[in-house]
């Protein structure tokens, strides 16, 4: 094992392509830092002409200039669809009772495996529990909580001053969705290789043409991974693309990552996995 095991995944959704310089901006700092360097932002290429494929960011140092283009890895593949379901169950639900229990800290418990994969049957389950929490309100707020064993399982009640530690608000609603152990075994992983590899490859020709019409600049492509699997490691990740025939219009890929600080926040960070310079 080696440092790079120690490095996290993204577990949540990818941020929005918006303005790409607040999501890259990490990245060039840390870069000019590494590399005593000093790239600052140009242009947004991608924004200034939609006739042909650029890259998302230009920068220059003196004259020495960086494209920049970030593409989203999932595994697997499904997964930011499923985590987009989430949310819509989570702000469903909390737009239903939000206001009714906002006297003291309660949280709402169901597991990932049990909620529906389609987006109107998420937002009736959450509207369906909201329904059941707000009729027994009282029995909530003057009992341990409401249990229900139906088809899909959940659990509404009051958190315990010991509890309540680790919650991030001191008042209202928080829905915990109890994630599932996901750690695949080695066999698992090699059956897993020919998948990974394939979305590997889609997403590398499809950032290719973006810098076709950039040989004068350093032309970056950063891979932002989002998963459940815990130990799809950047390590074992890197070792993919790293077996992976890289076209010649991109001189490096950096996978973004994060890893966990003491006092347990998470901080971005990025690591080199291939050069062809």
């Amino acid at each position: 094992m080696n440092e790079h095991d120690f490095l996290l995944m993204f577990s949540c959704l990818p941020t929005s392509n918006k303005n790409e310089w607040l999501n890259l901006k990490t990245f060039v700092d840390i870069y000019n830092s590494k590399h005593d360097t000093n790239y600052i932002l140009k242009s947004f290429p991608e924004n200034d002409n939609r006739t042909s494929p650029e890259p998302e960011i230009l920068l220059c140092d003196g004259d020495a200039k960086m494209v920049i283009e970030r593409k989203v890895f999932a595994f697997p593949p499904s997964y930011i669809r499923d985590h987009q379901l989430w949310h819509e169950f989570h702000n469903t639900f909390l737009r239903q009772v939000a206001d009714i229990f906002s006297d003291n800290l309660y949280e709402l418990q169901i597991k990932d495996v049990d909620i529906p994969t389609n987006k109107k049957e998420i937002i009736a389950l959450a509207k369906e529990i909201a329904s059941t929490v707000i009729e027994y309100k009282q029995e909530i707020k003057n009992s341990e909580g409401i249990y229900s064993d139906d088809l899909i399982p959940w659990s509404f009640f009051q958190l315990s001053d010991l509890e309540r530690e680790d919650s991030p608000i001191d008042c209202g609603v928080c829905v915990r969705l109890k994630i599932s152990s996901h750690f695949y075994n080695n066999q698992q992983l090699n059956d897993s290789l020919p998948m990974i590899e394939a979305q590997l490859i889609k997403l590398l020709k499809a950032s290719a043409p973006k810098f076709d019409n950039y040989s004068d600049c350093l032309r970056i492509l950063i891979l932002e991974p989002h998963t459940k699997v815990l130990n799809l490691s950047i390590n074992f990740l890197s070792q993919v693309i790293q077996s992976i025939e890289i076209p010649s219009s991109i001189d490096q890929v950096w996978l973004a990552t994060q890893f966990e600080r003491d006092d347990e926040e998470l901080i971005r960070d990025y690591y080199l996995v291939v050069s062809n310079l």
